[in-house]
């Protein structure tokens, strides 16, 4: 079988994608590594530690979209006998984090940018307003930051009996039986490189994001519909094949 598999119809391009979450976290990056050497420059220490904070916490995504976008992501699954679970990437759960660590980086950045006057806005003296809607997004930053460690890992598990899914925003659980197509396109604003369970008089259920749950996103879509399409394979969910393959990208795109 091809490990090359094909991206399913109706998907995003990943490189476009990618492309362009990489190119703004090393923007932001390099400005506030540019900031924090301007302000060394000046003795401004306080302004010069919270560009270099911020310079690392953009540069820690960075690092992540490039393992993503290598498909060199670590595979989070679990196997009991029954059928195999996927769990949400480590990185993706801690989105919520980074996000407020970003918030709480730049409102620091605007409140000790301001010692050295003329080169970095004043943002007390002139955009009062701008300066309240960061600190407010700083608080509910870190708020998420709490929640994204008390609320349990999103996950998708496959089974002989069927499908089992749940996130922050959705949860269903389908039946093999219930399902007539699995496509990765037809649902209008899920066009990122989604799985939809068209089920049998009922409305689709959607996995927003394949790539989220395997490194691999397209060889997760394809396992899915394999399973669907071939009752006597399911066997090997509850063995650890279903893994292997997985990682492998042993499935047939059809």
């Amino acid at each position: 079988m091809n490990t090359q598999l094909p991206q399913p119809y109706g998907w995003n391009n990943r490189y476009r994608l990618f492309g362009s979450m990489l190119a703004l976290a090393a923007l932001g990056g390099m400005f506030f590594a540019l900031k924090t050497v301007v302000a060394a420059a000046h003795g401004h220490w306080a302004t010069a530690g919270v560009g270099a904070v911020s310079t690392a916490i953009f540069g820690i995504p960075t690092v992540w979209i490039v393992l993503m976008f290598t498909g060199r992501g670590r595979l989070r699954t679990s196997v009991d006998g029954t059928g195999t679970t996927l769990a949400l990437a480590a990185g993706i759960r801690w989105l919520a984090v980074w996000f407020g660590a970003v918030l709480v980086a730049v409102v620091g950045y605007l409140v000790f940018g301001s010692q050295m006057g003329g080169e970095f806005p004043d943002v007390r003296a002139r955009s009062s307003a701008f300066f309240a809607v960061m600190v407010v997004g700083a608080v509910l930053g870190l708020g998420a930051m709490v929640r994204a460690g008390r609320r349990p890992r999103p996950a998708l598990r496959l089974s002989a009996a069927g499908v089992e899914f749940h996130d922050a925003v959705t949860a269903f659980t389908l039946p093999w039986t219930d399902i007539v197509n699995i496509t990765g396109t037809g649902v209008e604003g899920k066009s990122l490189r989604p799985i939809i369970f068209w089920r049998r008089g009922g409305e689709p259920a959607v996995i927003a994001n394949a790539s989220l749950y395997a490194p691999n996103g397209a060889a997760l879509f394809w396992m899915t519909r394999y399973y669907w399409l071939v009752p006597a394979a399911r066997g090997e969910l509850g063995n650890g094949v279903a893994v292997q393959r997985l990682r492998a990208g042993q499935f047939p795109a059809g």
